[in-house]
C-alpha cells in the first residue's frame, strides 16, 4: 500500500507523442487521451518506463533502481543479478498516476500564446493535490464562484485585448478576473505555479505563467485540446526513385511544446522483510536522482518528447 505521494510536473520542451497505436481516422497515429473527457494524457506505464530509463542513464545506483522500480532481469547486469537471485519476484516500491493535462498552449493574437485551462481541469487538479495535502484548495472553484465563462488571473495579462482574448480565430469575452482567491495558504494560483515550476525567478516563463493563464468554459477547452494539437505528416523517400515509398505516408499527432501536465509519485516500503527501504527512503532516492530533463514517447532521434521534470512539495 502506498503511503506517500508527491506531485510531479512535466513541461514539454518539444512536441511530444505518447501514442495510443494506430487508428482508422484522419490521424494515423494519435496521442493518448482520457476515454471519458478526450483530454490528452500520458499513461502511467509510459511515464514510469521513461523515468526508469532516465534513471538508468543518470548514473544512479543500479541495485537501488531495481529495488525501487521493480526487478527487471532483462535489464539487470551481472553485478545486479546475484543481489536478487533468491528474491527476484517482487513489486516495485514506487508508482505513478497517469499524467493529466493542466495547461495547454494556444496561439493568441496578443502575447504570442496563452495557457488555457478550465473549471473541470482545475477541479480535478485540486482533487489530486488533496491526496497529497488535504489543505490544498482552490477557493473560487467552490460554490457558484466560477461559471461557464472566460476568466483571467491577472489584470496585467498580455494576451488580453480590451475586454476579450483572441485565441486562434476565436474571440472570448473576459467575464472577470480571479484575483487572490485561488491557491494554497492564500497564494494566487499562478503565483504558486510560478514558484513551484520556475522558482519565481523573474524569468520570462515565471512572469508569463503569472499573467497569461486563461480559464475557458469546459466545452471550449475540450474543443481546443482535441482540435489544436500538432499533426505532422511524415513520409519516407525511396532511395532508388527519389519519391515517396509505397505506403510510407502517415500523419502523427503531437502534444505541443509548453504543454504542462502533472502526475503523482506514490511511494511505499520495499517489498521484503529485512533491510528494506522505507517509503521515505524511496521518496528521497527518487527526488535526489530525478533527471531535470527526460525523453518520453516516440521519435527520440527527431528531438521529440524532451520534457522538463519538477517534483514539488505541498
Amino acid at each position: 500500500m502506498y503511503r506517500k505521494a508527491h506531485p510531479l510536473f512535466l513541461i514539454c520542451n518539444t512536441p511530444t507523442h505518447v501514442g495510443s497505436g494506430s487508428e482508422l481516422g484522419v490521424v494515423d497515429l494519435p496521442i493518448q487521451r482520457e476515454r471519458h473527457t478526450g483530454f490528452p494524457k500520458f499513461e502511467a506505464s509510459s511515464l514510469k518506463g521513461s523515468l526508469r530509463e532516465a534513471f538508468e542513464r543518470s548514473g544512479a545506483d543500479e541495485i537501488t533502481i531495481h529495488r525501487v522500480f521493480g526487478y527487471d532481469d532483462d535489464a539487470a547486469s551481472e553485478k545486479v543479478r546475484p543481489h536478487f537471485k533468491d528474491n527476484a519476484q517482487f513489486a516495485g516500491a514506487i508508482g505513478f498516476t497517469d499524467a493529466r493535462l493542466l495547461l495547454f498552449p494556444i496561439k493568441s493574437m496578443k502575447g504570442v500564446f496563452a495557457w488555457i485551462t478550465c473549471k473541470r481541469v482545475l477541479k480535478q487538479f485540486q482533487s489530486d493535490m488533496q491526496l497529497v495535502n488535504p489543505d490544498f484548495k482552490i477557493v473560487e472553484l467552490d460554490g457558484d464562484h466560477l461559471k461557464e465563462e472566460t476568466y483571467l488571473f491577472s489584470s496585467q495579462s498580455k494576451v488580453r485585448e480590451g475586454d476579450s482574448v483572441i485565441l486562434e480565430e476565436y474571440t472570448f469575452r473576459v467575464s472577470n478576473e480571479l484575483n487572490g482567491l485561488v491557491g494554497i495558504n492564500g497564494v494566487n494560483f499562478p503565483d504558486w505555479l510560478a514558484k513551484k515550476l520556475f522558482n519565481d525567478d523573474g524569468s520570462y516563463w515565471s512572469e508569463k505563467i503569472k499573467k497569461d493563464i486563461v480559464v475557458l468554459p469546459d466545452n471550449d477547452f475540450k474543443d481546443f485540446v482535441n482540435l489544436s494539437t500538432e499533426v505532422i505528416t511524415r513520409t519516407k523517400i525511396d532511395n532508388t526513385t527519389g519519391t515517396v515509398a509505397q505506403g510510407a505516408l502517415f500523419n502523427e499527432e503531437y502534444l505541443p511544446s509548453e504543454s504542462i501536465l502533472y502526475s503523482l509519485v506514490l511511494t511505499a516500503p520495499e517489498f521484503k522483510k529485512e533491510n528494506r527501504l522505507s517509503e521515505e527512503d524511496v521518496s528521497s532516492f527518487f527526488s535526489k536522482n530525478l533527471p531535470s530533463v527526460i525523453q518520453i514517447g516516440a521519435n527520440a532521434t527527431l528531438g521529440k518528447g524532451i520534457v522538463t521534470t519538477k517534483i514539488v512539495s505541498l
